[in-house]
């Protein structure tokens, strides 16, 4: 299972977000956990999330994987945010955009670090 911005994706059963199927699986953990809902949300602890959109070359939207200067900013904020947070960069389906989102417990810094990468994304990748 993934949880990628809002969608939660099943891999194994279907390559796109389904909330019919995500409703029947998480009944199913719950039937075998044998639990309520809210025993399951409890153990969630929910960070403030910022999302930046660097604008970037519609060519060049998937470079970002190539440039070392874009990697080992990535890197960094990933080890920096392990345990208390998440980084996640994933182009645009539709747009010449890559999009930049930081999960963290300070909102004022996770939204810092990731307009700070998206300039950088967008000064590499103009």
């Amino acid at each position: 299972m993934e949880n990628n911005l809002g969608h939660v994706i099943f891999l194994d059963y279907n390559p796109t977000g389904d909330g019919i199927l995500t409703s029947l699986m998480i009944l199913q953990i719950l039937l075998e956990k044998k639990c309520a809902a809210s025993e399951l949300c409890s153990i969630i602890k929910i960070y403030p999330q910022i999302l930046i959109n660097a604008k970037v070359a519609s060519d060049k939207k998937y470079d970002y994987e190539k440039n070392e200067a874009i990697k080992q900013k990535i890197e960094q904020l990933q080890n920096e945010f392990e345990d208390k947070g998440r980084v996640l960069i994933r182009p645009s389906g539709t747009e010449p955009l890559i999009r930049v989102m930081i999960e963290g417990e300070n909102e004022e810094y996770i939204k810092t670090k990731a307009e700070e990468l998206a300039k950088l994304i967008q000064e590499k990748l103009k």
